[in-house]
């Protein structure tokens, strides 16, 4: 008994070791911990990964995992969703569950974000956007979709929309770009002025995006915020040319469009927002035809991280019905 105690606490130890061992590599190997972190991400939302070469180009998806459907219901649908400037498809898994009932979720990382190279020799404003994203629809043969948008792509969703009416069935707008705000905030005014906010630089430069992007910004482990500076310190050469190409038509360039956006559209903003401005939903509720739309209480600009339950229902309830 004596020897099966000793053999026992041996183990014990030996995993000590192992695990402390473990946590110690990762902690100062932020690439990992970062990769560890967005595969555990994955597995909750319940998404896979995968790349399609598209005219040449790689195209990293992230799906939802096909959900056993009763046959006596409606097909399950497409959603289509574009995540926000800056960012990757990671920023969007919460969309898988909240939609897993009643949508196939395919969120891309968009061209020069995440995994997805510049496109050589383009210029990336509006209508590149719009154009790769038809050209993804129809290569991946998803038919009529469900479009989601945040911030940047909520302005791309919305000129897809105007672009393409018969690709889209709905579309859901979260803090979405492309409008004059009636109310400028103080982000707004640095941006007509030219100067990019959103621009990470170093360690400062990164709490201050954080800072604009949340009321109450999430606590990072220090692997995992030195993995986020880092990105996007290599990525900012393609971050910045990218926020000049599409300055213009992020400012306002979703309006003179809204005339041909016939899909249905919810439009969501939070009170709180520093960067687009709850005072825009006046702009879409004046110019879509078929609107739906409410400012969220107490939500910054990442309404899925603020008020997920609150986002989620609205979402739900106004994807639910089929789309003739």
């Amino acid at each position: 008994m004596k020897r099966l105690i000793h053999r026992v606490l041996l183990i014990i130890a030996s995993l000590l070791i192992v695990t402390t061992a473990a946590a110690v590599w990762i902690w100062n190997d932020p690439a990992r911990a970062f990769a560890l972190a967005m595969a555990a991400g994955h597995a909750q939302a319940g998404v896979t990964e995968r790349v399609a070469e598209i005219d040449g180009c790689a195209w990293r998806l992230l799906e939802s995992e096909p959900a056993v459907v009763d046959s006596a219901q409606p097909p399950r649908r497409t959603a289509l969703v574009l995540h926000g400037l800056g960012t990757s498809g990671e920023a969007m898994m919460a969309i898988a569950p909240i939609l897993r009932a009643t949508h196939r979720v395919v969120i891309p990382d968009l061209p020069g974000f995440g995994e997805h190279p510049m496109h050589a020799g383009v210029t990336h404003d509006c209508r590149f956007y719009v154009e790769q994203i038809e050209r993804l629809r129809v290569h991946e043969k998803l038919g009529r979709v469900d479009v989601i948008g945040t911030s940047m792509g909520g302005a791309f969703a919305a000129a897809y929309a105007a672009t393409y009416p018969n690709s889209v069935g709905k579309i859901v707008l979260l803090s979405p770009a492309g409008v004059a705000a009636p109310v400028q905030n103080a982000f707004m005014k640095r941006v007509i002025a030219g100067e990019v906010p959103l621009d990470i630089s170093d360690d400062a430069s990164f709490a201050e995006v954080l800072r604009l992007n949340f009321p109450n910004p999430p606590e990072m482990p220090e692997p995992i915020r030195r993995a986020f500076i880092d990105r996007a310190i290599e990525h900012r050469a393609a971050f910045l040319r990218i926020i000049e190409e599409t300055r213009p038509f992020l400012l306002n360039g979703v309006e003179p469009m809204m005339r041909n956006i016939k899909a249905p559209t919810l439009v969501l903003y939070g009170s709180l927002d520093q960067l687009t401005d709850p005072s825009m939903l006046a702009v879409w509720r004046a110019g879509l035809a078929n609107f739906r739309g409410d400012v969220i209480e107490g939500a910054g600009h990442v309404l899925l991280y603020d008020k997920p339950r609150e986002v989620a229902e609205l979402m739900r309830g106004f994807l639910r019905d089929s789309v003739n």
